[in-house]
């Protein structure tokens, strides 16, 4: 019998919920909870990466010294022929070609001269991910415009969600750069394949593993609607709230990746387009609910300044 749109949708967090809770699940387990067999959950799980409701569980190196990655955010006059370009260099892990305040969002392994105007870069903190809750983009609005409204800055306590360990160090090897390079874009991996293919010990493997979350950022992304149907949008911006603004756009219902370059709190976003940007010539700006939290959160000083951009198109090295 086949499953209804409300019960494949709640399959769906199911899966997203057990994965973001244990990456490494066994699509026994996942079957179990799903009262299917393990084939089946597998066949789902693929499905629904495929359709894009969820993502490949990923991982990120932290911001320790040994691991460290700096970001630029530039303004080129050619931005398509800079975007070609740096698909063959082989110190940039990701770029993305932007529309909005920026043109270029660069992450590299070391630092990096361009021939075009930058106009923020430095180091990066470690990624910060959210766990996205599991309600309406209705419900996400109004949760978000009652937190705003109703936000003391006198009772705020910094929790310091965003980590940077620039002067910190951790062992780390070829083996260990290996094993990243391997599970990067697809935490799941069968693990014997990879032993072999490197001679690597389990020994080795099984460390690694389980000090995983130590030197890297675990990331399992959620898009109930699927990932095609939302706008992605970086926003940069300035605060001395930077908890309560993570927390703010962690209401959203689709996952957001958080991260700190300087003083700028980054939020990559992705968000049903009605919410953002105006769809419609006849559509009023004050009907957008994200700008009209952004100038509610300026008038407030709860944010001192904003820009954003939407991502059109990005590139990872190894993926």
């Amino acid at each position: 019998m086949a499953l209804t749109k409300e019960e494949e949708e709640r399959h769906i967090r199911v899966m997203y919920e057990a994965i973001y809770e244990k990456p490494r699940i066994l699509k026994k387990k996942v079957g179990e909870l799903l009262h299917i067999s393990a084939y089946k959950a597998s066949a789902k799980l693929k499905k629904a990466v495929d359709l894009g409701y969820l993502s490949l569980t990923q991982i990120r190196k932290r911001s320790y010294k040994n691991l460290k990655e700096f970001v630029y955010f530039l303004i080129c006059d050619n931005p398509n022929k800079y975007f070609s370009e740096f698909v063959d260099n082989e110190k940039i892990t990701y770029h993305a070609l932007t529309g909005g305040y920026t043109n270029l969002w660069v992450v590299s392994r070391e630092e990096l001269n361009f021939n075009c105007p930058g106009i923020l870069s430095g180091p990066r903190s470690d990624y910060h991910i959210s766990f996205a809750p599991y309600h309406s983009w209705e419900t996400a609005i109004q949760k978000m415009r009652k937190m705003v409204r109703e936000f003391n800055p006198k009772d705020y306590e910094p929790q310091g969600i965003i980590k940077a360990h620039w002067n910190e160090t951790i062992p780390w090897d070829l083996e260990c750069e290996t094993l990243f390079g391997e599970f990067n874009y697809d935490l799941t991996k069968p693990i014997k394949p990879i032993m072999k293919k490197h001679l690597i010990s389990w020994t080795k493997v099984e460390k690694w593993i389980k000090n995983l979350s130590t030197h890297c950022t675990i990331m399992t992304g959620y898009y109930p609607g699927g990932i095609k149907c939302y706008d992605p949008y970086l926003l940069e911006l300035e605060t001395e709230y930077e908890d309560f603004i993570i927390d703010l756009f962690s209401q959203l219902p689709t996952t957001t990746l958080f991260f700190k370059v300087s003083n700028k709190l980054f939020a990559y976003v992705h968000v049903k387009s009605e919410y953002i940007r105006v769809v419609n010539s006849q559509t009023h700006i004050n009907r957008l609910h994200i700008p009209n939290l952004l100038t509610e959160l300026l008038e407030r000083d709860v944010i001192l300044s904003e820009r954003h951009g939407i991502v059109e198109c990005y590139w990872n090295s190894n993926l």
